[in-house]
């Protein structure tokens, strides 16, 4: 069954701009400024709601303050001039209020423009009057008081403050003052001040990117100075004001600054941007610009969206939120391109700023400036690639691939007029050019060209080519999971993690294992593939990997792929999941759970490409995600899978091999010089999984412990491993039910974060095992609240805690409820849906129950003290945390040692499904 194309994404066709015909529909002024202004805001807000564009509803705001500003310094004027002379004064709007693009509560910015000299009486008084009339209708104003000589100085000294200047806009006053200011800023400046001016402002751009957070993709941006924020447009418009002397979009077009197609865009996505900024100011009823993310469903609805076969309200309105960002932060990046021009051939452009985790390289030194390319076609200018003639690329698709082929290979980026041709081209292919031949060919070709770092796939997606030329890799555009674990769209998720490969294969990132193996990698394509294609299944519902394993399938059919690679794509795009899975949630030291996942694989090379994948897309999730827990876990996963399918996938291993050859390795590590007797005991009296996963030369160590409890009710080790960023605890006291469940809640009273645990008991049989027998060792994997090695002071606590809750001096409960004292509220975070499954597949002698729930302090007391109540033992636990969202694995048994199955599984998961639906104390 054929899958239904994917649309374009674009943008939602804003409300018409209604400014001059609703103006006359404004409230008249009653003469109480404060009743005037709240009508005011009740008229633009009803008119918001009822659906109008943001470009009408700031324009009308402006207007709005127009009049009530213009009343008020009528007032003023006119109680200064009882007391003092007239003299000429100025009032002049700059900035936001100066362009007219006034959110409901955004400040109001003034400037007093007097005579030269110091200012007189009258306008000290005037405005005085104003301003404390503004503050009294509690707005927020910033306000200036200055000559032109003043004005002229304070814009010399501060880029900053000539920006503001260059939004001028008189208000009332003196008309001469205003035009001998408008005069000599906006036409007086030399060409060294404005260069210097257009410097300043491009590194502002830079600071504030860095500030805000240097990715488009922030969980919850701040719609006016994030990356491709407003703030971003205007800086743009600033710089062309000072280059080309044009006033807004419109005169940009008019310049050709920008072609037609973006300035439509362009116009969209500003609109979008000020709805959602309106809404944001209406909502929290004052200046609001960060999207939070208790906000971001709130405004989804206000703006339409609801759940459907898309994904839910929220992920549909971030997705086009992401689209419109990235359509202003292209505008701006081409009108400062263009800006430079002049002054410098390589343009401001660099590699994503995420080019760091994918280990992309800069571009490189001095070139040629300019030369012809064999074939034609191309030609390298002022050191920027860009086309023979301006029909090229439109009288074959495939030289628009070629293109950027070319400038993949010689490391160049693309000349204005090239990536405006480009993106024309794209939007105008015809039907069916993403499945002629030639155009996948010379795709495909880009992907194994020796020594590509895969700049061509940004550049492709970034004019929009790639969705044209890969239409399924439309399916994914700027759409995105609403977590904290995920920062990027699956659409740049999946090139940073095709780019991550590239890396791995230019030595550009170092890997243990992983760096070699992609070196050696013959057939490269299926897994390049595989990895672009990983999550194209997202936003269709259900198993995103089975889906997105249909359409990889159907891709490869239309590009031409060789069936073994494309049957490798489809495979990898299946079970791009199973590995990290494996590896985080299930007991790798289980020698029939690595020969059935050997298995699963079927050959070697389909195993060395699933670790290679699952590198690329845990290491490109987000910033810190790949660690070097997460590294250790896949690395042990991957040997222990390759041995085995090394010496042959049916070579299943005699029952009990396993375990005795772990059980010699225990002993020999311990020396000869160690007592025999309490080895020997140790050796009888732990259970035959402690053989199999604890590293053997930890058991004396643990031995130490165990003989340290024979007189005390408890005793603890730390160690740790700050490299890795945990510390490791090995916990022993007398054996009890629920012993797991109070251990973990301590750890939580004191915010300890629980990674792993690993539970052993030895049999209640003193006459046997003597001061051994009945003993609980539980080996803990913990990190601190700030994500690293416990701090000293932190465990002496807890540890004081533990014994007195072990001893009865203090009752768990009574501890928490002391510790976990409520404080400030939550911040509020995307919702987690929670999900409870029996998985009796992995685990010979255990049932394995999967949690998949919102993480909170004391998950796994809560889940571990459950599964007492329930009678259930827990031998094995396996926590992993995905920004606030717990995947969690238990092994557990029940009390007669057996597996649950049939009627008594479905109420232990319906008891835990309830137990997590129960709001967090």
């Amino acid at each position: 069954m054929r899958l239904p194309d994917a649309p374009m994404v674009r943008l939602p066709q804003p409300a018409p701009y209604e400014y001059d015909s609703r103006l006359p529909d404004l409230p008249p002024l009653g003469g109480d400024a404060r009743a005037d202004l709240a009508a005011a805001r009740r008229f633009l807000e009803d008119l918001h709601r009822g659906g109008a564009s943001g470009h009408t509803v700031v324009r009308l705001q402006s207007a709005a303050l127009d009049r009530i500003v213009g009343a008020l310094w009528a007032r003023a004027c006119a109680e200064a001039a009882e007391r003092h002379p007239e003299a000429p004064l100025a009032l002049v709007a700059i900035g936001g209020y100066g362009r007219r693009e006034l959110a409901p509560f955004s400040d109001l910015d003034l400037l007093f423009l007097h005579a030269a000299g110091e200012p007189a009486p009258f306008v000290k008084l005037a405005s005085e009057r104003l301003v404390y009339a503004l503050w009294d209708l509690r707005l927020e104003v910033g306000y200036s008081v200055r000559d032109l000589a003043a004005c002229e100085a304070t814009a010399a000294e501060d880029h900053t403050a000539r920006t503001a200047l260059l939004d001028l806009r008189q208000l009332a006053g003196d008309r001469l003052l205003y035009r001998a200011l408008e005069r000599e800023q906006l036409h007086g400046p030399t060409q060294a001040r404005l260069d210097e001016f257009i410097t300043d402002k491009i590194a502002e751009v830079r600071s504030r990117r860095e500030k805000f957070g240097d990715s488009l993709y922030l969980l919850e941006p701040n719609v006016k100075e994030s990356q491709g924020g407003l703030r971003d447009l205007q800086s743009a418009l600033w710089i062309a004001r000072a280059r080309w002397k044009v006033a807004g979009v419109t005169e940009l077009l008019a310049r050709a600054i920008l072609p037609e197609s973006e300035i439509g865009e362009l116009r969209r996505a500003r609109d979008f941007l000020w709805r959602v900024r309106n809404e944001m100011h209406y909502l929290a009823g004052r200046k609001w610009d960060q999207l939070t993310f208790d906000v971001q469903p709130q405004v989804a609805e206000f703006m339409g969206y609801r759940d459907g076969e898309e994904g839910s309200a929220v992920e549909q309105f971030m997705r086009h939120y992401y689209l419109a960002a990235r359509t202003v932060l292209n505008a701006c990046d081409a009108i400062v391109d263009r800006a430079l021009e002049p002054q410098n051939a390589t343009g401001w452009r660099q590699v994503p700023p995420p080019a760091a985790m994918t280990g992309a390289e800069r571009n490189g030194g001095p070139r040629r400036s300019e030369w012809a390319l064999p074939g034609g076609e191309l030609k390298v200018f002022r050191g920027r690639l860009t086309i023979a003639d301006k029909d090229v690329l439109r009288r074959s698709p495939a030289a628009l691939v070629r293109l950027f082929a070319a400038a993949d290979r010689e490391n160049l980026d693309l000349y204005p007029y090239a990536r405006d041709q480009a993106s024309a081209a794209a939007a105008e292919l015809p039907p069916g050019a993403a499945d002629q031949p030639e155009v996948s060919q010379e795709l495909l070709a880009c992907f194994l060209r020796p020594g590509t770092r895969g700049r061509f796939l940004d550049l492709m997606h970034q004019l929009g080519v790639l969705p044209r030329l890969i239409p399924e890799f439309a399916r994914v555009a700027a759409r995105r999971q609403i977590d904290v674990y995920h920062v990027y769209t699956v659409d740049v998720h999946s090139l940073f993690a095709v780019r991550r490969l590239f890396a791995l294969r230019n030595g550009d990132v170092q890997e243990e294992v992983l760096g070699p193996l992609m070196q050696r990698l013959q057939r490269p394509l299926g897994l390049y593939l595989g990895t672009l294609f990983h999550d194209i299944g997202k936003g269709l519902g259900g198993d995103h990997s089975a889906k997105g394993a249909e359409i990889a399938a159907q891709a490869c059919v239309r590009l031409g792929i060789d069936p073994a690679d494309a049957a490798d794509v489809e495979w990898l795009v299946a079970k791009h999941l199973r590995m990290s899975a494996i590896a985080q949630r299930r007991d790798l030291s289980d020698p029939h759970l690595i020969q059935a996942f050997a298995e699963e694989c079927g050959t070697l090379d389909r195993l060395d490409e699933l670790y290679l994948l699952t590198y690329a897309d845990m290491a490109t999730v987000g910033p810190r995600t790949w660690t070097d827990w997460k590294a250790r876990l896949l690395r042990e996963l991957y040997t222990k899978t390759r041995q085995v399918m090394e010496a042959g996938v049916g070579s299943r291993p005699e029952p009990g091999t396993a375990e005795a050859a772990a059980r010699a390795r225990v002993a020999a590590a311990f020396g000869a010089r160690a007592p025999e007797r309490p080895v020997q005991r140790f050796l009888a009296a732990m259970p035959a999984r402690y053989f199999l996963t604890v590293e053997p030369a930890q058991a004396p160590r643990h031995l130490r412990l165990l003989r340290l409890a024979k007189s005390l009710r408890f005793a603890s080790a730390v160690r740790h491993r700050r490299d890795l960023g945990y510390s490791e605890l090995a916990l022993t006291a007398p054996d009890r039910p629920g012993l797991l469940a109070l251990l973990a809640g301590v750890l939580a009273a004191h915010r300890i974060d629980i990674q792993r645990a690993e539970v052993f008991s030895t049999p209640p049989d003193e006459r046997t095992l003597g001061w051994l027998g009945g003993r609980a060792l539980d080996l803990f994997q913990v990190r601190g609240p700030e994500e690293g090695a416990l701090d000293a002071r932190r465990w002496r606590a807890a540890r004081r805690d533990l014994l007195r809750v072990l001893c009865g001096e203090e009752s768990l409960d009574a501890l928490l409820e002391r510790r976990l004292k409520s404080g400030l509220p939550p911040k509020p975070l995307p919702g987690v849906a929670t999900k409870v499954v029996l998985d009796n597949d992995a685990s010979r002698d255990h049932s394995v129950i999967d949690v998949f729930t919102a993480d909170r302090v004391g998950l796994l007391h809560t889940l571990a003290r459950k599964a007492f109540d329930l009678g259930l033992t827990v031998d094995l636990a396996r926590i992993t945390t995905e920004g606030h969202r717990a995947a969690d694995a238990f092994y557990v048994r029940t009390a007669e040692g057996a597996r649950l199955e049939g009627e008594r599984a479905e109420r232990v998961l319906e008891s835990l499904r309830a137990v997590l639906a129960r709001p967090v104390p």
